[in-house]
Order: C-alpha cells, then sequence, then structure tokens
C-alpha cells in the first residue's frame, strides 16, 4: 500500500503545475521607486513569479553601490541596480554580472530650486548638486551636465552625495540645496515643492542603461532557476508595455501610494523608452565605461559585463513572438 501511494504521489507530482509545488524563494531588491525598476513589481503582483515557481520578496535598498554590495553578500539574489555601480564593482574583481535593462539610456533628470536663479546648465559655477550616492547612475549623469557646461565636476561644481533620491528631493524641497539629481518619485515630491527641470537624460541624449538587472556568477550557476526568473522579467517587460491600466495601480503601491494621475503621469514618461527585449545595448556599457576614470575602463570589452544567454535562449523560443502577437 505504502508502495502504491507512493507511486501515486510521483506521478502527481509530475502533472501538476510548476506553481502548485513547493515555490523557490528569491529576494528581489530595487534601488529607486521608478518606473523602469517596476518588471519584478509586475511578476510579483500579476503572478507571473508565481507561474515560474517563484516566491518572490521584493525590497526597497536606496543606493547602487550599496545594493551591489548587498547582492555580492548574498543577501538578496537579483537587483535592479545602477549599472555604473556593478560595472564598478566587476572591474575590481566582484563576481556581479548585468543580465537585463529596461531602457538604454538615462533617465536621470537634474532639477533646480524654486529660489536657485539657476537658468542655464552654465549657472552651475559655484553651487552644489545633490546625489543619492557617489557611483551611482545619478552621480554618473550629475558629472555629464557639468561637463556639458565646460566646467568641472567638483572643481566648479561640487557634488554631495545624501543618501539616497527621497534625501536629495527633501533637501531640495527645504531649500538646503540648489540642484539635485533624481527620477522616479522623487522627481514627483521635488517638483511638487516648486523645483523645476533644468535637464534630462533623454534631452541630452545620454547613452547608458536604465533599470540594470543585476546578480552573481554563484546565482547563474542553477540556470533553470535564472532561466524561470527571466521568462517573467520578460513577461512583465511586457505587461508594462501593453497594459496601461494594469500597470497603474501597481505603480501606485510600489511608489509610495501616489495617485493614479500621478502614476499615469510617470508610467507615459517611461513606456516611451522600455525596450520590447530587455537587452543592455553596447554603447550604453561603452558610455559607462568612456566616463570611468580608471584607466583599465579603456581596455575593456563591453560584452565581458554582461550574460545574454538567458535573453537569447529566450528569444530563439516562441515566448516574445507570442507576447508581442497578442
Amino acid at each position: 500500500m505504502k508502495i502504491l501511494f507512493a507511486f501515486a504521489a510521483g506521478w502527481l507530482c509530475l502533472f501538476l503545475p510548476r506553481a502548485a509545488m513547493t515555490a523557490e524563494k528569491i529576494r528581489v531588491a530595487f534601488v529607486s521607486p521608478s518606473p523602469t525598476q517596476s518588471p519584478p513589481w509586475i511578476a510579483k503582483e500579476t503572478g507571473l513569479f508565481a507561474k515560474q515557481g517563484l516566491d518572490a520578496e521584493i525590497i526597497l535598498l536606496p543606493g547602487s553601490p550599496r545594493l551591489v554590495q548587498t547582492l555580492i553578500a548574498g543577501d538578496v539574489d537579483y537587483a535592479i541596480v545602477g549599472a555604473t555601480a556593478v560595472m564598478r564593482a566587476r572591474m575590481r574583481g566582484a563576481d556581479v554580472v548585468l543580465l537585463a535593462t529596461t531602457a538604454n539610456f538615462s533617465n536621470m533628470k537634474l532639477l533646480t530650486g524654486r529660489d536657485s536663479g539657476i537658468r542655464r546648465l552654465e549657472d552651475l559655477k559655484g553651487r552644489t548638486i545633490g546625489v543619492s550616492q557617489y557611483g551611482s547612475d545619478a552621480d554618473s549623469f550629475a558629472r555629464i551636465v557639468v561637463e556639458k557646461a565646460g566646467l568641472k565636476p567638483d572643481k566648479d561644481v561640487p557634488i554631495l552625495q545624501l543618501g539616497g533620491h527621497p534625501q536629495v528631493a527633501a533637501a531640495l524641497a527645504a531649500g538646503k540645496l540648489e540642484a539635485g539629481v533624481l527620477g522616479g518619485l522623487a522627481l514627483l515630491t521635488a517638483q511638487k515643492s516648486g523645483a523645476t527641470l533644468l535637464t534630462s537624460g533623454a534631452k541630452l541624449k545620454t547613452a547608458a542603461i536604465s533599470g540594470s538587472l543585476a546578480t552573481t556568477g554563484g546565482r547563474l550557476r542553477n540556470r533553470d532557476a535564472v532561466m524561470r526568473f527571466m521568462r517573467a522579467f520578460v513577461e512583465a517587460v511586457h505587461y508594462f508595455k501593453t497594459n496601461r491600466e494594469g500597470t497603474i495601480p501597481i505603480l501606485q503601491k510600489y511608489m509610495g501610494g501616489i495617485s493614479a494621475e500621478n502614476a499615469r503621469v510617470v508610467y507615459d514618461e517611461a513606456v516611451e523608452v522600455f525596450e520590447d527585449i530587455p537587452v543592455p545595448a553596447e554603447r550604453g556599457i561603452q558610455a559607462v565605461l568612456d566616463r570611468e576614470s580608471d584607466p583599465k575602463a579603456k581596455t575593456l570589452n563591453p560584452a565581458s559585463f554582461v550574460d545574454l544567454s538567458f535573453l537569447k535562449e529566450i528569444t530563439r523560443g516562441d515566448l516574445v513572438e507570442k507576447l508581442y502577437r497578442k
């Protein structure tokens, strides 16, 4: 009788859907409440992770360098994080790798305080720009803007790290900061206080990669689990691009309970830059390397920072075709 029961149980496991079996627990961290970082939120809330047999805990950990260290330490399994911090860690020998990105140019924006008197990029001379953390995408964009103005970062324009985008927005609102680089929910917070947009990554056509997905070499050794994660990620990108009204309440939930009206504003801004297939463009990775002061960066191949084998396998199958054919 016991043998018969075990036999029946074995056959039942073969025919049960993956989601009905014990799900694999994973931790996915994102660095900022921004639409470009929303695929894991969507995969969680719509059941795409569950469909792939994954039970995901989604957590916010501000500051890209800090989040990369958390990833390296094994405290999270995947991170939606600034590419600059990932690439710097890899150049220093860390076993981290980029798997995907939602957009291939910078989504950062430079805002100026209500009473700053800054109207042109040249007006930044002698003013302080606030960023989340040194080494973050916000920090990189701040330095690009300063150089576009013909000025020198740190020498002509001090750059100050404040810990995260919310802290930068709060400093702008309080009049303690003359300019700041922001994205996502913090951008709306600053604008409500009277801060104004001076320039943006889109306006300056700044090649970069935004909403970057990273993991570790150790995680890649479980190829089946990573492939299931990536399938959910790709489906979540499609959901974002094609289901505006379904996405809005998810943005509201993960962006601090913002109004539906504000969620639609940030959605409409982001959907235009989302890639159908979230492949990191070589030019975006090269742009990060070109901005690095480390001479070693000039000799490195952009391909050495990414593992595209999962996305290539997915595109060779019929998943993407089925998604966008509907």
